[in-house]
């Protein structure tokens, strides 16, 4: 995905909280400015930018060439910070060499 050019206050998203929504099987976000958005658990994961899944130097991931995850696959088991700038998720399958840096995030949640 593309980063905007500019962002709706002039600066790249900063969120206060995010929270891993067992239940409801989505990220809550809370942003810096006060704003609430959620992305579900399964648009999530289809976004994921590892190499693995998104490919890389052009050759596509694993994503695009599968129509459907297992169950396993879109369940998050726990998500953790990255720097200031991502977080890091790891899947019930075991997967987790994504990193979602938070404009991608406010990007799922605004696209």
């Amino acid at each position: 995905m593309r980063e905007p050019t500019s962002w709706p206050d002039g600066q790249a998203p900063r969120p206060r909280t995010i929270r891993n929504d067992r239940e409801g099987r989505q990220l809550m976000i809370e942003w810096a400015d006060g704003r609430q958005d959620t992305i579900s658990w399964e648009r999530l994961r289809w976004a994921c930018p590892c190499a693995v899944c998104a490919g890389e130097m052009g050759v596509p991931g694993r994503l695009a060439r599968v129509s459907s995850l297992s169950p396993a696959e879109m369940t998050l088991e726990q998500i953790r910070g990255v720097g200031n700038y991502a977080i890091a998720a790891r899947w019930q399958d075991g997967h987790d060499t994504g990193i979602y840096p938070f404009t991608l995030l406010y990007q799922l949640a605004h696209g």
